[in-house]
C-alpha cells in the first residue's frame, strides 16, 4: 500500500491525493492544495472576491439531485471528484449510507477508502465503531493502516482509545501501521500517548524518533525543542522532515522557528504551512484573521477547522462567504470549508438570489 491516502481537495480519484501524515513518520501529513496567499490566489484570476459568489450561481445544480444511496455508489467510480464533495456537503444524514456501503462484504477496496475519506471530514463520533470494526476485522488488510489514519480525525472515545493503546504496545504490529497509533496520540494530544512516546524519544530510527518528538511537543514538551532541531539540522529523511517542523511550531516563536528551521526547507509547504501555524498561535486577535484566511487552504488535519471557527467566533463570517461559495483553483476545497462551517454550527443559506452564513440557530 502506497504511504498516500486519497483524500478529497484537489483532482484525482474523490479529489486530492494528500499525504497521511508521511511527514510525520508519517505522521502528521501536509501537502497543502496552494502556498499563495488568498490575495494573490484572487489577483491570479482577476476576480473580486465576492464576485466568487455570484459565479457560484453558474456551477449550482440545475438537473435533478442524486440521492444519497446513488451518490455512495458512485464514489466507486471516476466521478469521485464531484461526488465526495457533495457528499460532504450532505453532511451526517449520508452517514448511515455510507457506514451500509462500508460493511458489505462485496466493497472493493478503492470505494471502501473514499467512503473512509468522507467519514473522517464530517467526523462524527457514529462513525467510530464502524471504522473500528473494519480494523479489528482484517490484521492483513491494505486499509488497516489508512482506516486507522481516519480513526484519527475522528472523534476520541473509550473504544478507540484502548484499541490505539493495544496497537502502540504491539511491538509485532507493522511499524508502518503502529506508527498510526502516534499520530492518533498527536492530533488528538492525547496525555496517554506520552508513556509511549518517551520510549522513542531516544531511537536509533530516525522515523521512530521522529514520532515520540511529535507526539510529545503537541503535548506542549519544550524539552523536545534541542532534540528536534539537531533532527532537522542534520538533514532528516525527507518522510521526517514536515513532522518535525510541525513538532517545532507546536513550542517556537515564530522567529524561533524561522532561526531553528533550515532555510533551505523554506520552499517546502511543511515549513510553509508550520511557519503560518507558528504566527497564528503567537498573533494577536487582528493579526490571527489574515493568518486564518490563508490557514482555510491547508491540508494539515485541524488547521483548517482552527481557522474558520476562530473566523466565525470573532464576527468574520462575511469574509468567508467568497471561500465557501465556490474555489476554482481547488474544486471540491469549498466543500470542506462549508464542512467545517457546519461542524461548527452555523449554516450556509445558499440559493439563486443569496449567499450566506449565519449562526444555526438564527
Amino acid at each position: 500500500m502506497s504511504d498516500k491516502i486519497v483524500i478529497m481537495g484537489k483532482s484525482q480519484n474523490i479529489a486530492h491525493l494528500t499525504r497521511i501524515l508521511l511527514p510525520l513518520l508519517s505522521l502528521v501529513l501536509i501537502i497543502g492544495l496552494l502556498s499563495s496567499s488568498p490575495h494573490n490566489i484572487f489577483a491570479q484570476h482577476e476576480i473580486v472576491p465576492e464576485n466568487w459568489i455570484e459565479m457560484r450561481k453558474m456551477f449550482r445544480n440545475k438537473g435533478p439531485i442524486p440521492t444519497i444511496e446513488e451518490d455512495v455508489a458512485a464514489l466507486a467510480g471516476g466521478d469521485g471528484d464531484r461526488v465526495g464533495p457533495r457528499l460532504i456537503d450532505r453532511g451526517p444524514v449520508a452517514l448511515p449510507a455510507i457506514h451500509a456501503a462500508l460493511r458489505s462484504p462485496e466493497i472493493e477496496p478503492l470505494h471502501a477508502l473514499r467512503l473512509l475519506q468522507v467519514m473522517g471530514y464530517l467526523s462524527e463520533k457514529s462513525s467510530v465503531s464502524v471504522v473500528l470494526e473494519l480494523i479489528k476485522k482484517d490484521k492483513k488488510s491494505p486499509l488497516r493502516r489508512d482506516a486507522l489514519f481516519i480513526l484519527a480525525l475522528l472523534p476520541v472515545t473509550e473504544e478507540s482509545a484502548a484499541l490505539i493503546i493495544d496497537i502502540a504496545t504491539d511491538i509485532n504490529e507493522n511499524w508502518n501501521t503502529r506508527r498510526m497509533a502516534f499520530t492518533w496520540f498527536g492530533l488528538h494530544r492525547d496525555p496517554r500517548g506520552r508513556r509511549y512516546a518517551e520510549s522513542l524519544r531516544a531511537d536509533p530510527d530516525p522515523e521512530r524518533r521522529t514520532a515520540g518528538l511529535f507526539v510529545l511537543a503537541r503535548l506542549g514538551d519544550k524539552t523536545v525543542l534541542e532534540p528536534v532541531s539537531q533532527m532537522l539540522a542534520s538533514g532528516p529523511p525527507a518522510n521526517s522532515r514536515d513532522a518535525l517542523m510541525f513538532a517545532l511550531a507546536e513550542i517556537t516563536t515564530p522567529e524561533e522557528f524561522e532561526g531553528r528551521a533550515p532555510s533551505s526547507l523554506a520552499w517546502s509547504r511543511g515549513y510553509k504551512e508550520s511557519l503560518i501555524y507558528a504566527r497564528y498561535i503567537a498573533a494577536g486577535p487582528q493579526e490571527k484573521i489574515p493568518l486564518c484566511l490563508e490557514m482555510l487552504h491547508s491540508q494539515t488535519p485541524g488547521h483548517r477547522e482552527l481557522a474558520v471557527r476562530y473566523l466565525l467566533e470573532n464576527g468574520y463570517a462575511r469574509s468567508l462567504r467568497p471561500y465557501a461559495a465556490i474555489d476554482l483553483e481547488a474544486p471540491g476545497r469549498a466543500a470542506l470549508i462549508r464542512n467545517e462551517i457546519r461542524k461548527a454550527g452555523w449554516r450556509i443559506i445558499d440559493t439563486d438570489d443569496e449567499f450566506k452564513i449565519e449562526p444555526a440557530n438564527n
